[in-house]
């Protein structure tokens, strides 16, 4: 990947997490349960995912997301 590219795709993750950022605090906002919006989302990511990478890549990219959440909530209790 290439500095350019690596910049787009840096550009495109940060304006992903804004949307939906902003989308759970609107529900949250609206009284709704915002888990229950984020594991929607989850759902969507994780059959893109699996159509995109096949499912053994899939769990490993998932797998991998739960091992660096869980090093920050670690970090976060410390």
């Amino acid at each position: 990947m290439t500095d350019l590219e690596a910049i787009k795709h840096n550009t495109v993750r940060q304006g992903g997490r804004v949307a939906i950022a902003a989308a759970l605090a609107a529900h949250a906002r609206d009284g709704l349960p915002a888990d229950a919006a984020a594991f929607g989302v989850l759902d969507t990511i994780a059959v893109k995912l699996v159509e995109w990478y096949g499912t053994a890549a899939a769990g490993e990219v998932l797998r991998h997301y739960a091992e660096i959440c869980e090093r920050q909530v670690a970090k976060v209790d410390a």
